[in-house]
């Protein structure tokens, strides 16, 4: 981890290049750029691999975290470093569905997270599907949406989120969104 009671820890990863952990430069520069609303957040980590980004996000004093992952070594991998990092379920959650069964199964509606953290995988069609399921609900929330995506990622220009921020790191872009009308966080 980067910084907060879990930093120095180090997290295992699955081998290969299914699972791509976010890198500590993006992690670092996401977590700095909204260090405020971090402490006391529920923070809701879609495509979690391993839980790299989940479990900084309870270092930096996240009240809460929900990982949703289906990949089984991965799940298999983040439970093990959730164990090695002390978290229970009284801090963390693990979801072991597909992002878009958990999202269709309205669990978001029931967790109202501050903040949701997606990485999915690039070049297919999750990025763009995620943003336009997240600016379609229609409840009291609005909290703050950060996409890790490729630089090829197309918006519907019609999507009733705003992308208030976007930073890029070589090919890895970081944007962030809040519903239409809703404030920075």
């Amino acid at each position: 981890m980067i910084a907060g009671f879990l930093k120095g820890t180090r997290l295992r990863y699955p081998p290969g290049r299914a699972i791509r952990p976010t890198m500590q430069q993006t992690k670092a520069a996401v977590f700095d750029s909204i260090a405020g609303s971090v402490p006391g957040a529920v923070f809701l980590d879609l495509f979690a691999g391993a839980g790299g980004v989940g479990i900084e996000a309870v270092s930096r004093g996240a009240g809460f975290a929900h990982f949703v992952e289906n990949d089984h070594e991965a799940v298999r991998l983040l439970r093990e470093n959730l164990k090695a990092c002390g978290l229970g379920r009284d801090r963390v959650s693990v979801h072991p569905v597909s992002v878009f069964d958990f999202l269709a199964n309205a669990n978001i509606r029931r967790i109202r997270p501050d903040i949701v953290y997606a990485d999915p995988f690039y070049g297919g069609e999750d990025s763009a599907m995620l943003l336009a399921f997240l600016g379609s609900l229609r409840y009291p929330m609005k909290c703050l949406i950060i996409l890790e995506h490729s630089k090829d990622l197309i918006l519907d220009e019609n999507l009733p989120l705003e992308r208030t921020k976007i930073r890029r790191f070589g090919g890895t872009w970081v944007s962030h969104f809040l519903p239409a009308g809703g404030g920075e966080r």
